[in-house]
């Protein structure tokens, strides 16, 4: 190095001085997508190998979204349609004695909870099942018979939601399942169990 002139030995520690910030660049880049704070050692030596966030033992972001085991896809349609299903039905009720409660209330709620589910499935990047119920469902010849199957439906939505718990993994699609199931037990059961039981 003695030999260069003092422009070659400006021009290398320039480039050594590069190859240095390029390093620490990517370091502070692979430590932002592996979702960790950057620790900052003061070493200026050249990585050896660049390694995954996978090979550091780093976990991906929490917006990472990885893909659902077919269960799960399964639950989340399972559920939706389930939704569709008691909306169409409410809806059924009320084209032919007006609009009664609770299916009044209740109706809305189920576009609620079906929106809610349709949001997770558009999250995991499940496709969204079209509603095929509204329209095709009739209602039956009297209201207190449809209190009576609505209150059936509200309990077989509380097994589908029990039977989904048991093994959903995700923490966002448990606690919707968790709470579309207590808005079952706890407001929309209740409320049919009255209807009927006053008429």
């Amino acid at each position: 190095m003695n030999n260069l002139n003092p422009n070659q030995r400006q021009h290398r520690h320039h480039r050594r001085r590069q190859r240095t910030w390029d390093t620490e660049n990517h370091r502070r880049r692979r430590h932002r997508e592996c979702g960790f704070p950057l620790l900052l050692t003061g070493s200026r030596k050249p990585l050896a190998k660049h390694l995954s966030c996978k090979e550091r033992g780093f976990s991906q972001p929490s917006n990472v979204v990885y893909q659902l085991n077919h269960e799960t896809q399964a639950a989340l349609i399972e559920a939706i349609e389930d939704e569709y299903k008691a909306r169409a039905f409410y809806e059924a009720v009320m084209n032919k004695f007006g609009a009664v409660r609770p299916f009044s209330n209740i109706v809305n709620a189920e576009a609620r909870h079906a929106q809610r589910l349709a949001a997770l499935l558009i999250k995991y990047r499940v496709p969204v099942p079209a509603d095929t119920f509204t329209g095709t469902i009739d209602a039956p010849d009297s209201l207190k018979a449809a209190c009576k199957i609505s209150i059936d439906g509200e309990i077989e939505n509380l097994k589908m939601y029990d039977r989904f718990l048991s093994f959903v993994q995700e923490p966002d699609i448990a606690a919707a399942f968790s709470q579309l199931r207590d808005a079952s037990a706890n407001h929309h059961l209740p409320a049919f169990e009255r209807c009927y039981s006053r008429l």
